[in-house]
């Protein structure tokens, strides 16, 4: 089954609420609380996000966090990132070398095509995309971009 673990779930929730009120500065009792999470389990994504950048962490009384940009350009994929490393859905879209029929696999073309189209998907999707409804007209102007230069 392909899925995104639980800490990155909940990364989004994270963010999708960080993004709700982007000018405030939240802390990670305030998250958990609302979030109906555990402040550890808080704590530890937001430490994930802030070594990916995603988040500022400010410290002092009035300490908490905010996003380290706009909503609008977080991606869902970036979030991924932060929490799994980058997208590979099978070994060899991660690095070459790392199978044992690497060099004579008649999928790893296939299964490279496949991993940058979702990859193109995940990118066109942001933060602020996620606090709300999606509404998608056309799943193929979504994918396109993951194949425009043929592979």
């Amino acid at each position: 089954m392909l899925r995104i673990g639980k800490l990155t779930d909940y990364a989004m929730l994270i963010m999708s609420q960080m993004a709700k009120d982007p000018g405030t500065i939240l802390s990670a009792a305030f998250l958990a609380e609302t979030l109906h999470l555990t402040p550890p389990t808080v704590s530890k994504v937001l430490k994930m996000l802030s070594d990916a950048c995603l988040v500022n962490s400010l410290r002092g009384a009035e300490g908490g966090y905010r996003l380290a940009r706009p909503a609008a350009e977080i991606s869902v994929a970036d979030v991924i990132a932060a929490m799994e490393g980058e997208l590979a859905m099978t070994e060899c879209c991660e690095s070459s070398g790392l199978c044992a029929i690497d060099s004579l696999c008649a999928m790893r073309e296939n299964w490279r095509k496949i991993n940058k189209m979702v990859h193109a998907l995940l990118s066109r999707f942001t933060i602020l995309d996620m606090t709300g409804p999606l509404f998608i007209k056309n799943i193929t102007e979504y994918t396109s971009a993951g194949l425009s230069d043929g592979k």
